[in-house]
């Protein structure tokens, strides 16, 4: 199970949360790239963390359209584990 966090700087905690789930890889793209708007989510991705507070409206936009159209979850979090906790509490299986 594969994750893709988008957006933030420093993400370590954030990948060794997840990583402590089983979502391994956990993959990073930092939002601040206009390339990365045209980027594909990788097929293999079971769950994508936004941090909102990182990403401009469009790739949040973007991001989630994407995600979508695979049946990935998105998860919308602040840079807090304890949001990011809870939001992949309430996700199915």
């Amino acid at each position: 199970m594969a994750a893709l966090i988008v957006g933030g700087d420093r993400v370590a905690s954030y990948r060794d949360f997840l990583a402590a789930r089983g979502y391994l890889p956990v993959r990073h793209w930092s939002g601040r790239n206009q390339s990365e708007c045209h980027r594909r989510i990788p097929v293999d991705t079971r769950v994508v963390v936004v941090i909102v507070d990182q990403v401009s409206h469009g790739l949040a936009r973007k991001i989630r359209r994407d995600a979508d159209d695979m049946a990935v979850p998105v998860v919308f979090s602040r840079r807090c584990l304890g949001q990011l906790s809870a939001a992949l509490a309430c996700l199915p299986g």
